[in-house]
């Protein structure tokens, strides 16, 4: 679909959706609009120039000198616009949907992501990739509903991302969050959400087990590009613990191989997540542990581009990287809450033999005053500094970058 057709169509789904949900059929529960808003001032250094048709500030570059400020959507949530709907088909079933979108609420258009697919030369993102020109870029499934759990069809959150929406610290903030978009998507940012995907989640009093599995499409080769997951967890009202194992084929990772140029890989990603967070009076404290490793995939995928080129298929084989975070929430009173967190990246060597690499680490620290006006409105002022260390800094002008925001947020 060209990009430039999306606003009228997009105009239509909501005039469709607006009288669709004021004039149900008989036997709809509901169809509703939803969505959220967040604004703020901005200032990064080391950046790429502020990009005001992405409306975004979308790159952390390794070899910039100067800093830029802007106002930024989505900066502890992405801006996005929803529908959903659920249908009673009798017996305990129930058939329900979500379409959702990511707006830039700074400048009205879609995020669809189609500036961050450029990939800027020697810069790497804290944009969501995972978004590359769809209309509903950050859901889009039908399912069933019943007592023996939720069966989902179509564009829909890998397990990596669920858990770490609730319990990072910082609830995969585009701005504060340590992890990134690259470890919320179990080693890349695209596999944030999984396309063509069939999820299956069931709970059982406080446990809970879930699957998913992503079709890969390639002809004559099911395996190429295809996702598994699993996900097994226990909440109670004061604990919760989850665990997720996923693996993506041919996974396509971009990486920055010079200030000049960028490279894609088609590479296998395979994730361990372990997350745990304890309510105690007034704190809520959480952690993690993830893994990621990374082994040559099939090339089945990577096609070469006017902005990257295919690079070798053993590039990044063997690199594993293990990831610490840990932080606490102080409900100082009923509105003012103060959010810390640590994060911490260790990237073993890999290729071993004349074309090795050494490892690195990256830390990241981040804090934040959030205060609840309302029910549906908070404001916040929060800080994100990254130091990146041995091999991760190696060749680079820039290795600790440093973030600043103050904002709003207002959800509907």
């Amino acid at each position: 679909m060209e990009l430039k057709n999306a606003r009228p169509i997009f105009m239509g789904v909501l005039l469709a959706a607006a009288a669709f949900s004021s004039k149900a059929a008989p036997g709809l529960d509901r169809v509703e609009a939803y969505g959220l808003i967040d604004l703020g001032i901005t200032t990064l250094n080391h950046s790429e120039p502020f990009d005001p048709v992405l409306g975004t500030i979308p790159l952390i570059n390794r070899y910039a000198t100067q800093r830029v400020t802007g106002l930024v959507s989505g900066n502890l949530q992405t801006s996005r616009i929803g529908f959903r709907g659920k249908e009673d088909l009798g017996n305990g079933t129930a058939a329900l949907f979500v379409l959702e979108s990511h707006i830039n609420a700074n400048n009205g258009t879609l995020g669809t992501g189609a500036a961050t697919s450029s990939h800027t030369a020697g810069a790497f993102q804290t944009g969501d990739s995972s978004c590359q020109g769809q209309l509903f870029c950050r859901q889009t499934w039908v399912g069933l509903q019943g007592d023996w759990g939720t069966l989902g069809f179509g564009r829909q959150y890998a397990f990596t991302y669920d858990i770490i929406r609730a319990y990072d610290p910082f609830g995969s903030s585009n701005s504060l969050d340590g992890l990134g978009r690259t470890q919320q998507g179990g080693g890349n940012t695209r596999d944030v959400r999984i396309d063509n995907s069939l999820k299956f989640t069931r709970h059982f009093g406080p446990f809970n087990l879930g699957a998913e599995y992503g079709f890969g499409g390639v002809a004559g080769n099911f395996a190429a590009g295809a996702f598994t997951g699993t996900n097994a967890g226990y909440e109670t009202g004061l604990l919760g613990i989850q665990a997720a194992w996923q693996r993506k084929a041919d996974s396509q990772i971009w990486a920055p191989s010079s200030a000049f140029a960028n490279a894609v890989y088609d590479t296998d990603t395979q994730t361990i997540l372990l997350a745990i967070k304890y309510r105690l009076d007034n704190l809520l404290l959480q952690g993690g542990h993830e893994r990621v490793d990374l082994n040559a995939g099939s090339n089945h995928l990577c096609l070469p581009t006017a902005a990257s080129v295919c690079g070798a298929n053993e590039k990044l084989a063997g690199q594993q990287t293990v990831i610490w975070y840990g932080g606490i929430t102080w409900f100082a009173t009923d509105r003012l809450s103060l959010v810390g967190a640590a994060y911490n990246q260790r990237r073993g060597p890999y290729q071993m033999g004349v074309n090795s690499q050494s490892g690195g680490q990256q830390w990241d620290l981040s804090a934040m005053a959030d205060y609840r006006c309302s029910v549906k409105t908070d404001i916040y002022l929060g800080t994100h500094s990254t130091w990146l260390l041995n091999s991760l800094a190696y060749g680079y002008a820039n290795t600790d970058f440093n973030l600043v925001t103050m904002g709003i947020r207002h959800r509907f």
